[in-house]
């Protein structure tokens, strides 16, 4: 697509001559100058505000993608006759229309789902197999979720009036994961992510998302910057306050007060102390009220759960 690297510095080394032929084998994304190309014969092509390419060469393009198109698609899908299909890679609107297409004109369920969703497929096939002993263990952590509901007390017989109570529920669902390896010449066996892992030779990867931003405090006479506030208010009493309003605010995950850092679900946040954050977008101060900075770090599998916190933190005033 000659986005960059190799292929951009031969083209740009190619493109002035008239000599040259260069030829695009496949399918270009919008934006790129591969698609600029094929879209018509550019005499300039702007690389950057500085940079531009003058194009004389002689421009080709073969239908030569590894990719199958909507026709070779859906031929396949009709062919195999599944009771489901999934759509996960392509641009968007067009996965779309397919996967409308393969509803309506085959009758089969079929899925076009976002990054990290999850698809549940329903199924009448079973397989007998073991489970690890990590497994099994995994099974039996408990998975306590808090949250408060209001009720109605009527026990107040000798009052015509009716007194809302706050009350503390607690659940305890269960789902946990595991990985079917199917050896050659072996039973069929559930073991922990961490043991295929091990099995694999492999560590493991994890995305994590940091965010460095101020929330605001009640302004007082007496403190005229953060500094002053951070020596008045220590960390545990911030994180305390800071836990106290996540627990009138989030209905979900279990806050845990840790002194110096606030944890739900993998969601971690503290005081952050450092002029320099590198996480930090922006540490311009609003609106005149005095502010303390926190640092956020999360994975991705609680992202919405993270901007949902930070949501309310941002709204409110410690």
């Amino acid at each position: 697509m000659i986005v960059g690297g190799f292929s951009l510095e031969v083209f740009m080394q190619w493109a002035p001559s008239e000599n040259n032929l260069v030829t695009l084998p496949g399918y270009c994304v919008a934006g790129t100058i591969g698609h600029k190309l094929m879209s018509g014969k550019p005499t300039k092509i702007d690389l950057d505000k500085d940079t531009q390419i003058n194009v004389r060469c002689q421009i080709h393009q073969l239908s030569f993608s590894p990719h199958t198109d909507a026709k070779g698609i859906m031929d396949l899908v009709k062919f195999l006759s599944p009771k489901h299909a999934i759509l996960v890679h392509g641009e968007k609107p067009k996965m779309a229309t397919l996967k409308e297409r393969i509803q309506s004109e085959l009758g089969i369920q079929c899925y076009c789902p976002a990054n990290n969703e999850t698809v549940t497929i329903p199924s009448t096939h079973y397989v007998k197999a073991d489970a690890s002993g990590t497994f099994i263990r995994s099974c039996l952590n408990p998975n306590f979720k808090f949250s408060t509901c209001s009720s109605t007390d009527k026990s107040y017989l000798d009052s015509n009036e009716s007194k809302a109570v706050s009350r503390l529920s607690v659940s305890d669902d269960r789902a946990t994961e595991g990985i079917l390896v199917v050896e050659k010449g072996k039973k069929a066996k559930v073991i922990h992510q961490d043991e295929f892992l091990h099995m694999l030779g492999e560590k493991k990867h994890e995305i994590q998302f940091a965010y460095c931003f101020p929330m605001h405090m009640a302004r007082t006479d007496d403190l005229s910057s953060t500094s002053h506030m951070l020596c008045s208010f220590d960390k545990c009493t911030l994180i305390g306050r800071l836990s106290m309003i996540l627990s009138d605010e989030l209905s979900e995950g279990n806050i845990l007060d840790l002194g110096e850092e606030l944890q739900v679900e993998s969601f971690r946040v503290s005081v952050c102390s450092s002029d320099n954050c590198p996480h930090r977008l922006s540490s311009s101060l609003q609106n005149g009220s005095e502010s303390v900075f926190f640092c956020c770090h999360w994975s991705v599998a609680d992202e919405k759960l993270a901007w949902k916190i930070i949501s309310i933190m941002k709204n409110s005033t410690l």
